[in-house]
């Protein structure tokens, strides 16, 4: 099996937003107060989600940029509800 071009954009993209979800579940599984994400977390995330946009582009996948675009928006959320 070779690996696609771009594959280090997909695997930034993964293990940045991977290890982001698996820590808030464990968070939460562990019922402690979940707090908003700090600043420095929520740059990796949209550096992350930039990259995803990226490999979907470069990919030509539109269904992988539409999702990266919605875990954007979606961190943009976060970030100014828990920041106000």
């Amino acid at each position: 099996m070779q690996l696609p071009a771009y594959w280090w954009l997909l695997a930034l993209t993964t293990l940045i937003q991977g290890a982001f979800f698996v820590g808030l579940y464990i968070v939460r599984m562990r019922r402690k107060e979940v707090r908003p994400p700090s600043r420095k977390t929520m740059g990796l995330l949209f550096g992350a989600g930039g990259a995803g946009l990226v490999y979907g582009v470069v990919q030509s996948d539109p269904l992988f940029f539409v999702g990266q675009g919605c875990l954007l928006l979606m961190y943009y959320r976060m970030h100014t509800n828990g920041h106000e």
